[in-house]
């Protein structure tokens, strides 16, 4: 659900349910100070969102519109909606978490606070200014805008643009990505950003879908819509894949783990995958990506990304008719959209996960176990699904005296994508194994907000209606 219309159904949903704790906070001790105690909280927590121009429906900026908000300010805080941090009670701690999330100190301040009549006794507070990466010795700075501004656009009824941009890092060596910070030319309608690496074989492809598509980039969902690097199996593409960070609004500039560094070959390119929502407008956009690289020379670890697919088989709900019901119909149609290599997809899936493609089981609940074969070091984990998507976990060891929580997002939500950083990362042995276990609900096709409500049987796709159910994780090895 877009974020205007979270806070409209919070008003609605949650200020009745809520209305006697407010009344029982508003009836003891004395109304934290605006100034000393909830500024500073507003700045540092929220108002990297609620600005002028930026994602959120409203700007928290001044006194008066803090004050104007504070009831919904109680509600979505106290609902623990705001601010948003998707890894549930079962997650690991990660780094910067402490920057995206209150503490038990601070939630109570916003909920006292507005329970007491959002009163204000002074200004607000303005937010620290976004820092670029700091430069290393050895690293270098690289500047990476888009080529030419683009205005995003959507057929009618829908709200969000999916384009993918081919930047060139102009590295003429083998280097070593070591953080990255996404800067949105437009704000309020840059919603999340993925960066992906282009490997020299893959560059003609990528110039390919850019010339042939109008405006600057190509129209992409989910991935690039590139095929894998030359050379290439299915094992070598999901154990070192091309994702190479995320960004969302409220996330500062990401420095990969200490000693590590995603590899760029000489003669790459990045692809920026920008997600539009236009909800807020379709003001043209120049986003850029600012990184730092170090030489091959720096000897960093190698940090790779591994990709952990499960099977999609997602059948309508009981009271849905459509001809797109039927699976077969529903393959036949993904061959139609991708080409034939599509509608292999879901078998191939079944085949990774369960052993077998005959007689697919439709499920709500997908899983996917891949068993590590090195020595191997586990520093970033997130998940990915599409607009279906209720729920998704990885662990490591699953039902066993070591099993271990990597990410737990009880409540997925598509517009709040992001990789996070173990603050321990978490070693596994030969032998070991991690799971992916996505939950989908087809009942939010008739609900939320951007997702098409005709029916249809929904497997693996590039798509908004096609389903992904996908681990990452970011490890070193040996």
């Amino acid at each position: 659900m877009h974020r205007r219309r979270v806070w409209l159904a919070l008003a609605v949903a949650l200020i009745p349910a809520i209305a006697i704790p407010f009344a029982a906070v508003a009836m003891s001790g004395a109304a934290p100070s605006f100034t000393r105690d909830v500024a500073p909280v507003i700045a540092d927590k929220c108002a990297g969102c609620h600005q002028s121009g930026g994602i959120a429906p409203f700007p928290l900026e001044t006194a008066k519109q803090i004050s104007a908000r504070s009831k919904l300010i109680g509600v979505a805080v106290q609902a623990r909606v705001m601010p948003p941090w998707p890894p549930g009670g079962r997650s690991p701690a990660y780094i910067g978490e402490e920057r995206s999330t209150l503490t038990a100190r601070e939630r109570a301040t916003l909920v006292t606070w507005a329970a007491k009549g959002g009163k204000v006794d002074g200004p607000a507070r303005r937010p620290a200014r976004p820092q670029r990466p700091a430069v290393r010795a050895g690293e270098r700075l690289v500047n990476l805008p888009m080529q030419t501004a683009y205005r995003p656009s959507a057929p009618e009824g829908v709200t969000d643009d999916y384009r993918c941009f081919l930047l060139d890092p102009k590295l003429a060596g083998d280097s070593s990505i070591t953080s990255v910070r996404i800067e949105p030319g437009q704000p309020k309608v840059v919603h999340h950003v993925i960066l992906f690496r282009v490997s020299p074989g893959q560059i003609p492809a990528a110039k390919a879908l850019d010339s042939n598509s109008a405006g600057p980039g190509w129209s992409c969902f989910g991935g690039t819509g590139l095929p894998a690097g030359e050379g290439s199996g299915l094992v070598d593409s999901l154990n070192d894949a091309s994702w190479v960070a995320a960004w969302a609004p409220g996330f500062s500039a990401s420095r990969l783990p200490e000693g590590t560094g995603v590899p760029l070959a000489a003669g790459s390119r990045l692809v920026m995958q920008v997600h539009y929502n236009l909800l807020n407008g379709n003001a043209p956009d120049r986003s850029r990506a600012v990184l730092t690289a170090a030489p091959a020379s720096a000897g960093l670890e190698p940090l790779r990304t591994m990709l952990m697919p499960g099977p999609v088989e997602l059948a309508c709900a009981k009271s849905e008719r459509a001809r797109l019901c039927n699976r077969n119909e529903a393959l036949f149609d993904l061959a139609r959209k991708y080409g034939a290599g599509a509608a292999f997809t879901p078998a191939g899936l079944l085949i990774l996960c369960r052993g077998n493609a005959a007689n697919p089981a439709a499920s709500l609940t997908s899983t996917c176990d891949r068993r590590i074969t090195t020595p191997t070091t586990i520093h970033v984990a997130a998940g990915h699904m599409h607009l279906l998507g209720a729920a998704v976990k990885l662990e490591l060891n699953p039902g066993t005296s070591r099993a271990r929580v990597l990410l737990d997002i009880p409540r997925w939500d598509f517009h709040w994508q992001n990789a996070y950083t173990l603050v321990q990362p978490v070693a596994a042995r030969p032998g070991d194994v991690v799971r992916v276990t996505c939950r989908h609900d087809v009942a939010k096709r008739k609900s939320a907000v951007g997702i098409p409500r005709a029916p249809r049987y929904v497997l693996w796709g590039e798509g908004t209606t096609d389903e992904m159910c996908l681990g990452i994780l970011q490890v070193t090895r040996g």
